[in-house]
């Protein structure tokens, strides 16, 4: 017999095993157990080192990510792994006569029935002819019997032999080879489409099984699949990439000194907001605005915030509302909900604009040190969550502590958790009809702010569906529910409009946002699937539509027949719910394999949606909120339009690649697709270019309103200059040369617009001397680090030209 294993141990010191002598030459010899004189060879490692080499130097269990999540939670920067290593074949004691090249059969080993108790292993039928000799020694090692085991009959009794032959190293480069190609084709599956190789078998090119691979071929890395919100993002626009550092390098040029200029603008104005906020009163009841103003601010708030998110109950509202005025109120609560209810109201009347940031941020400041005054445990209830919901939104709005919004919606969760509003109240006893719907509603403002900050921040959403059981509000209008439920009220029907249409209808899709967003912000999903994206698309799309199907029949576009609904409700509904595709499609936008093709079309369809409904210069209260309010209303049409830049740039870059590989350099530009004709894009190229011409007017009214934030206009205006450069067939230091000069005249604008608007028309600010130090970055906005990534959390340029 014939030893099966160099590492099993050997019962008996004597026990031999050899091949019946009247074996063929090309079977193997005879073979000697190990015994006393002979010492067994040393076991091998036969596995490669799989973990990475600080999880294998520190001893600890790596789950092989990359990088892994050992080296993320010690924070360890250079997560890295040894190139693999292969396992070194075993050294199977065979007969020097045996040839590897021929094919090995069955009739060279004795065969063993089932009764002997021996382990086989079914040897491949459709192994390739080309790869027999490498098959044929794990064959052989696969047949070969194990020590101890009986001999069958039909073999001869062999002659003892008290010393095994030196076995040589067999030839295994065979096996080798087989490895790669295997490992290969596994790649090839597990890596192609989504990496950017669309591998699909088809009867005109089938999945090739074996090709013979080079004597010693080097091993490519395998690749890695970029993670939803963490992958390395490209530099989109280089050029102005390369224009930003070259302003900032070069501090004896005019665009240098301009930069200068508008940021000591900007320093100069954010000096004058801090100081006239007064933090000295924590009076409830101090710096009110007279009764007619506070109706139009409040009347306000209720037409638009208060028609999506429900947190108040109208008449409740304005009955104690009447009481404050009349002076007959001592609520300290109701003076803090009726601030923020203002603050937010404020968004819609430009002739706040002046006093809105000092009036927000003197009263945001009032409500959040009436949270946490000594006393908050007696303000735990519906009250508290009202004031929490309408700060969280304030501070959205205004921009003041907006970076730290998916915090406070955690305490916001917590708080709303603390008080039951995650169970549904019929299973609490003494509950009005009022008290019910009033808990739910609040429960569903409550998820609706963690999704939308969740997505806001790049953070998980900290909730899952099975963490509560509160059903989505009734059909109800708020007239229909009193303190007093003798009997019960009935709700309408659900194909009637009432106050709590849109909210319900946004309920609907709150399984599939929340899904999406655990699936992109989820810090453990390892890396991000075009195929799982696509089925999270494709249940975002059926949810788009039922909100549509909802919506729609009660739509009045001209917004004067009561009980209808308005465009700000339905602007915002969709924004709320599309902007969902964007997170999705992001990874895949910059792919450049035509299998990614509809990622890149749904994104720019759903920014052009989206930025239309905001850049629109109508007066309506969405754009309103669009030019005035920061946070998400800033953030989203921001993404929206550099995705519309993104996609213009490319089709006027992919034309010029079109005119150099057909030889047409001399010959005059082609005129601009027609409109409606997306030609190889995904829009129409005469869209995107109004889109970007209206983003320009946009970011002008921002700065208008009172942004201090110039590089969108900057950005904006330099693309289209770019675009323009490169239809007239520009060379690259003639377009870079036009940008430039745009960049400078942009800047010069800009610095105008910040001195106030009386500065239009005025002298240049070249020749002033800049009374501070220059800053080394080009935003104004500092952040202090985020533990998250999202598209909608970074700057608006930044995040696009920085790699």
């Amino acid at each position: 017999m014939m030893e099966m294993d160099t590492d099993t141990p050997v019962p008996s010191a004597t026990t031999t095993a050899s091949v019946p002598t009247s074996a063929p030459a090309s079977a193997p010899p005879s073979v000697s157990a190990s015994s006393p004189s002979t010492p067994a060879e040393p076991r091998r490692r036969n596995r490669p080192a799989l973990s990475c080499i600080q999880c294998r130097t520190r001893k600890i269990r790596c789950d092989r990510m990359e990088p892994c999540g050992s080296c993320l939670k010690s924070k360890i920067v250079n997560c890295m792994y040894e190139e693999a290593r292969r396992p070194k074949p075993r050294m199977w004691r065979l007969s020097p006569a045996q040839d590897p090249d021929s094919p090995a059969s069955d009739d060279h080993f004795p065969r063993y029935s089932s009764s002997s108790g021996l382990h086989h292993l079914a040897r491949p039928d459709t192994l390739p002819s080309s790869n027999a000799a490498g098959m044929q020694y794990a064959h052989s090692a696969a047949s070969l019997p194990i020590l101890g085991s009986s001999r069958p009959a039909s073999t001869a009794t062999p002659a003892p032999s008290s010393a095994a032959p030196a076995a040589p190293a067999v030839n295994a480069e065979h096996l080798r080879d087989r490895i790669r190609v295997l490992e290969k084709q596994l790649d090839d599956v597990l890596w192609g489409p989504d990496q950017g190789q669309a591998h699909q078998p088809s009867a005109s090119h089938p999945v090739q099984t074996y090709s013979a691979p080079d004597p010693a071929p080097a091993p490519a890395p395998k690749p890695t699949q970029p993670e939803v919100g963490h992958k390395p993002r490209p530099k989109f626009f280089p050029l102005l990439s390369h224009l930003a550092q070259r302003i900032m390098g070069e501090k004896g040029s005019k665009a240098c000194f301009l930069f200068d200029m508008c940021k000591k603008a900007v320093r100069t104005k954010r000096l004058q907001s801090q100081q006239s906020l007064d933090r000295s009163s924590h009076e409830a009841g101090r710096d009110m605005p007279p009764e007619n103003t506070a109706r139009l601010l409040v009347e306000a708030y209720f037409r638009t915030f208060e028609s999506v998110y429900r947190i108040l109950h109208r008449p409740t509202f304005w009955q104690e509302y009447r009481r404050y005025w009349e002076g007959s109120s001592t609520n300290e609560a109701f003076a803090i909900e009726l601030k923020l209810c203002m603050t937010l109201g404020s968004c819609f009347h430009n002739d706040m604009v002046p006093h809105r940031q000092s009036l927000a941020g003197k009263w945001i400041y009032e409500a959040r040190v009436w949270l946490i005054s000594p006393d908050d445990k007696t303000r735990t209830g519906i009250e508290t969550i009202q004031i929490m919901c309408l700060l969280h939104l304030a501070r959205e709005t205004s921009g003041v502590g907006g970076d730290l919004a998916w915090v406070s919606a955690g305490s916001l969760l917590r708080e709303a958790m603390h008080i039951g509003l995650h169970r549904d109240p019929d299973g609490m006893p003494n509950m009005t009809t009022l008290h019910s719907e009033m808990r739910r509603r609040l429960w569903a403002t409550t998820m609706e702010i963690i999704l939308q900050s969740s997505i806001d921040s790049g953070g998980p959403p900290l909730v899952a569906l099975t963490d509560f059981d509160t059903r989505p509000p009734s059909n109800y209008d708020d007239d229909q529910l009193t303190e007093t439920d003798n009997p019960p009220p009935a709700p309408r029907p659900l194909s009637a409009f009432t106050q709590s249409t849109v909210q319900i209808a946004l309920t609907r899709s709150l399984p599939t946002r929340l899904g999406i967003a655990q699936y992109v912000n989820h810090f453990r999903t390892p890396s991000s699937s075009f195929s799982e994206s696509l089925r999270w698309s494709t249940e975002l799309s059926t949810a788009c539509r039922a909100l549509s199907a909802t919506l729609q029949p009660h739509y009045d576009p001209a917004g004067v027949l009561p009980k209808r609904l308005t465009a700000f409700q339905l602007r915002l509904a969709e924004q709320m719910v599309h902007r969902f595709f964007l997170v999705l499609t992001f990874p895949w936008l910059a792919q450049d394999n035509p299998a990614y093709f509809y990622a890149r079309k749904l994104c720019v369809e759903t920014s052009l949606k989206l930025s239309r409904a905001a850049v629109t210069a109508g007066g309506d209260d969405f754009s309103r909120l669009a030019t005035c309010a920061h946070g998400a209303f800033r953030s989203v049409p921001a993404f929206a339009l550099l995705a519309i830049c993104l996609e213009l740039l490319w089709q006027v870059q992919e034309d010029q690649s079109f005119r150099e590989s057909m030889e047409l350099d001399h010959a005059p530009p082609p005129p601009p697709p027609s409109e409606g004709d997306a030609g190889s894009g995904a829009a129409p190229r005469q869209e995107l270019v109004e889109a970007v011409r209206g983003s320009i007017a946009w970011s002008e009214q921002r700065i208008k309103a009172g942004d201090t934030n110039i590089k969108g206009r900057l950005f904006y205006a330099a693309l289209l200059a770019q675009v323009n450069a490169l239809e007239r067939g520009g060379a690259e230091a003639e377009v870079e040369g036009q940008v430039l000069a745009s960049v400078v005249e942009d800047l010069e604008h800009c610095w105008l617009l910040l001195k106030g608007p009386g500065t239009a028309g005025t002298s240049s600010p070249v020749g002033e001397v800049a009374g501070e130090e220059r800053e080394g970055e080009w935003g104004e906005e500092q952040n202090s680090g985020h533990g998250f990534k999202s598209i909608f959390n970074h700057n608006e340029v930044e995040m696009f030209l920085c790699g």
